[in-house]
């Protein structure tokens, strides 16, 4: 897709600033610094030769030698004194970055926090008026949990979770080679291989109950996937389709759907890749009547079932409830 021309005056804002302070710097630096291509480099500056100030006179215009760059690979650009600053952060640019800064600090060992804590400091001092204005609320778990597991990490040590599974709704006791907490969608998460599973799972940190040390080393298992892993597992996952009531609309909103179909009477039929059956077992059952299994026919059948022997288990119990 090709740029905006707003795409464009943004880089130009700015490079030409940078180039000025850097005189001679060869175009795959420049590119690398912007983690930018030299190609695209290249052509904003054959751009940025035609702008400058009103007149359109040669005195008035960027001066950029384009035969030193095609024949060396060096820039040096001048009489552009005019745009001497760099482009500054707007209060959204500068909020958005101090909120991002806030939740990496959550989940980040303890030795990276005086760089977290300099760069807020910095970001504050360009944008007074996001202080107290700006705070994050993550998912993240105990921070004695945190603390351990980055410690665990930094260690290569393995260790047993205590973990509150909620697809299978019961407390299971994993022994995982820990390798990194990451965040996603408001949620921190740790990224490590099972033993059990003999292959790499995530686990929510604020279902993490206990951390408790094995007294082994961990063990290199290779690169572990990364935190959009999952976008390739829903894609040759099987699916689910739904007849969503009103009622239960809301899980649009959380849970990946890959197809909705509006019905006339205000229900709705969604599609949505399921990777674990546990997991669909568990969502039907929270939304009982709000939802209506049109295929694979099985999986409503497995949650009915499910249900039953639930309700089997209050009677077997003495407890009487009200099925009405």
């Amino acid at each position: 897709m090709a740029d905006t021309a707003a795409e464009q005056v943004a880089r130009l804002l700015l490079l030409i600033p940078y180039l000025q302070r850097h005189p001679g710097i060869g175009l795959d630096q420049a590119a690398d610094n912007f983690n930018w291509s030299p190609e695209q480099v290249r052509a904003d500056l054959e751009v940025a030769f035609l702008c400058g100030l009103p007149g359109g006179l040669p005195g008035d215009l960027i001066e950029v030698d384009m035969d030193l760059v095609d024949g060396e690979g060096v820039i040096f650009l001048s009489n552009a004194e005019v745009l001497s600053r760099p482009l500054g952060l707007s209060l959204d640019e500068a909020a958005g970055l101090i909120v991002a800064l806030q939740a990496i600090r959550e989940v980040a060992a303890g030795s990276v926090h005086p760089v977290i804590d300099s760069l807020l400091a910095k970001l504050t001092g360009l944008a007074p008026e996001t202080v107290g204005r700006t705070s994050v609320l993550l998912a993240a778990g105990d921070p004695e949990v945190r603390a351990r597991l980055q410690r665990a990490i930094a260690a290569a040590e393995r260790v047993e979770l205590t973990y509150d599974g909620l697809a299978r709704g019961k407390t299971t006791r994993p022994v995982v080679d820990p390798v990194r907490l990451e965040l996603a969608d408001g949620a921190a998460y740790l990224s490590a291989w099972s033993l059990e599973r003999s292959d790499w799972r995530t686990y929510r940190l604020d279902r993490i109950v206990e951390v408790a040390p094995t007294g082994l080393s961990a063990v290199d298992h290779g690169r572990a996937p990364g935190s959009d892993a999952w976008l390739a597992t829903l894609d040759q996952a099987a699916s689910v389709r739904l007849l969503v009531r009103p009622a239960a609309r809301w899980i649009a909103e959380y849970y990946p759907v890959s197809a909705q179909l509006e019905r006339d009477d205000g229900d709705c039929e969604m599609t949505l890749p399921i990777a674990d059956p546990g997991w669909l077992r568990w969502l039907l059952l929270r939304l009982g009547p709000a939802v209506e299994v049109l295929e694979p026919a099985q999986a409503g059948r497995t949650a009915a079932a499910e249900a039953a022997r639930a309700l089997a288990a209050y009677a077997g119990a003495g407890l009487d409830l009200d099925q009405s």
